[in-house]
């Protein structure tokens, strides 16, 4: 007997195998006649018309919505939510799960139990998301009817736990979201807790609203859930040009708000939170700070707490003296390692301890941005050989250590962004300006160019952050572009917040005017190459690894300006000339405003971290991370990547990627 019943296993095992093996073949030999002349129903088709449809061989009743579907328990337990119902106990009349009821369990005349569901808690559950469900059980999936009700279809998959239904309506309303209709989007993410669904729609709304929202001005954001504004408008990787530009857009959201519900404080009580403890007012000049302090909402209610604006001017002055005094040595002591955190009533702002590129939606880049890793190990393999390497501090490589460490400022980073305009039809190997930002007694400049790989045939982008020397200010780049303001005339900048007083009287509509002097953020200043400047060299780069190669920390010494004094503005090429293209060749320049004290020393220890909305994962952001790096005059640290941008052959962006390219920056003196 015991021998029988081993040759019965084995048999049942090689039959299993067999089974296995043949499944993927079965539906074509259930199709396919090798003559052509026989026209067999597939089984799929077979199960869901005569199964389904016709409630062939039925063995359980399911009513709802007013209807009785004769189905099967072989197909339904395809379904976590029925497989558990049938092995419920239909002793009790009444069942409950979650928001849904079980009105009736009962026995058929035939034997077969009759299930009542209800579904009247949830609106966006209804009969048609239920019956294409039913359909998925058995075999038959409707994805154009079911992407005409991805809302539903995310409701019902959510509750009878048919996985492939609620990622399959996610997808499509991720994929299909755009400025138009993401507030709809962020609505149902907000108000129904769909799990996974629900939280992936926001984080890519999210990811939307921190690369173009700004640009579409306070009015698209009206229907927006306050608390998804709250979360994004005081992040780092939230396009906007200024700190006064990121401060002024909160005010009119505000405004909006209060506008419909003026006495409704609660429905702005995230966003005034935002306002006053996510907005770096230490960078802001005394003017513009005193501006602010003027603002009243339509309550008489100040905007931002003077007391906030007080602290930030204090704070300002605490930059400045700690620069002036700073000995001629590039770091000012000001940044804390410890392994324990700091405590959560601190205000603390993370210092990037490692060289890093990271791609993720916001979520994903607030869990992984600023990690504590104490050593990079893609560095430690490019250094190998080489007994003296060094980091890009010039210290020693230290060994990896287990122990977590926690680095942090009390001093804000300064931010700004930039949108190069036209990058699709820049020339090869020309380099192009954005406008010129004073920060801490030095001068800041980001610019870019476009470079062709021939080893790979392929385009990549380069983008720099560059220290610029004051004695550079004066005149316009020999060569290379200054980058046109495409912002100039947004809708930002149409009109500002209306002006109440204290007794809540409306005292002016017209534009909020910067003060004269106030605006270190707005003006730009052209760059000319420093007389000292030595020639360009390739000894003069040093190259220092990424993750998989194809993204370089590169550190430049000479002014990049003097990089290509030899070449013409107007090449050879066929694309488009630069006044074609809305650049410009630069204009004499002229002194910012508030720039009252200038870093003498000859070299600063900074830390920075470039963003870009990902081109090949949209609504992505990618981070450029760089830890404290030394910036003599007339240097510069960058990144050259061919992850930033998506290329064709001849160099251009695809038809459907916007011609400009964005970048959010965060730097901070150490």
């Amino acid at each position: 007997m015991s021998r029988n019943s081993s040759i019965m296993r084995k048999a049942l095992s090689e039959n299993a195998v067999s089974m296995e093996t043949s499944e993927a073949t079965m539906e074509q030999q259930y199709k396919i006649c090798p003559y052509g002349c026989c026209k067999t129903e597939s089984i799929t088709g077979y199960v869901f018309h005569k199964g389904f449809m016709e409630g062939l061989y039925s063995d359980v009743r399911v009513n709802a919505f007013g209807k009785s579907y004769k189905l099967h328990k072989l197909f339904l337990e395809r379904s976590p939510y029925f497989k558990s119902l049938f092995g419920w106990s239909t002793d009790s009349d009444s069942e409950e799960s979650g928001s849904y009821e079980i009105n009736d369990v009962r026995e058929n005349g035939d034997g077969s139990n009759i299930y009542t569901l209800s579904f009247d808690d949830d609106e966006e559950c209804t009969q048609k998301s239920f019956e294409l469900a039913l359909a998925r059980l058995y075999g038959s999936a409707n994805i154009e009817e079911e992407n005409k009700i991805p809302y539903n279809m995310i409701a019902v998959g959510q509750y009878l736990a048919i996985s492939d239904i609620v990622c399959t309506a996610t997808d499509y309303i991720v994929k299909q979201m755009d400025m138009g209709n993401i507030s709809e989007n962020l609505k149902f993410a907000t108000a129904n807790n769909y799990g996974s669904a629900s939280e992936r729609i926001i984080q890519n709304g999210k990811g939307i609203l921190c690369a173009d929202g700004w640009e579409y001005g306070p009015a698209k954001w009206d229907e927006i859930p306050e608390s998804v504004i709250a979360e994004i408008v005081g992040e780092d990787y939230f396009f906007v040009p200024t700190e006064w530009d990121r401060c002024i857009f909160i005010i009119k959201l505000i405004e909006r708000r209060l506008m419909v519900s003026p006495t409704d404080r609660e429905k702005v009580k995230l966003l005034r939170k935002a306002l006053n403890e996510k907005i770096h007012f230490c960078h802001m000049t005394p003017d513009q700070l005193q501006e602010l302090e003027l603002l009243r909402d339509a309550n008489g209610a100040h905007y931002i707490n003077p007391q906030v604006l007080h602290n930030a001017l204090w704070r300002a002055m605490q930059i400045k003296r700690l620069v002036l005094e700073a000995p001629n040595v590039p770091q000012l002591e000001n940044v804390v390692t410890n392994p324990v955190p700091p405590t959560e009533d601190s205000v603390w702002y993370k210092v990037p301890q490692k060289d890093d590129t990271i791609s993720g939606l916001p979520a994903e880049l607030d869990e992984l941005l600023y990690t504590n890793e104490p050593t990079i190990s893609n560095n430690q393999e490019a250094l190998k050989g080489d007994g003296n390497a060094k980091s890009t501090q010039g210290r020693h490589i230290q060994e990896q250590d287990s122990l977590k460490r926690y680095c942090w400022t009390k001093f804000p980073s300064f931010r700004f962004s930039v949108s190069f305009a036209n990058v699709s039809d820049l020339l090869p190997n020309r380099r192009v300006y954005a406008k010129t930002f004073w920060y801490a007694g030095s001068y800041w400049n980001l610019y870019l160019q476009k470079n062709r790989i021939s080893s790979r045939h392929s385009y990549q982008v380069d983008v720099y952050l560059h220290r610029a020397s004051s004695s550079s200010l004066s005149s316009p780049p020999k060569n290379g572009l200054v980058n046109p303001d495409i912002y100039a005339d947004n809708i930002n900048y149409k009109t500002g917040p209306i002006r109440y007083s204290a007794n809540s009287s409306l005292e002016t509509t017209n534009e909020l005017e910067t003060p004269a002097n106030a605006s270190s953020l707005s003006t730009p200043i052209p760059m000319k190459p420093d007389s000292d400047s030595g020639a360009s060299s390739m000894d003069s780069t040093r190259i220092i690894t990424h993750t998989d190669q194809n993204e370089l920390k590169e550190h430049i010494s000479e002014d990049p300006l003097t990089a290509f004094s030899e070449m013409s503005i107007s090449g050879n090429y066929n694309e488009m000339s630069p006044k074609k293209m809305g650049y410009t060749n630069g204009k004499s320049g002229k002194s910012i405003p508030g720039t009252n004290y200038e870093d003498h020393r000859d070299s600063i220890r900074v830390y920075f971290v470039i963003f870009t909305p990902s081109r090949r994962m949209k609504p992505t952001i990618a981070s450029f991370l760089s830890v404290p790096n030394d910036f003599s005059r007339s240097q510069s640290w960058g990144w050259k990547s061919n992850s930033m941008c998506v290329f064709n052959e001849d160099g251009t962006f695809p038809a459907n990627h916007s011609p400009h390219l964005k970048f959010m920056i965060v730097l901070g003196n150490v």
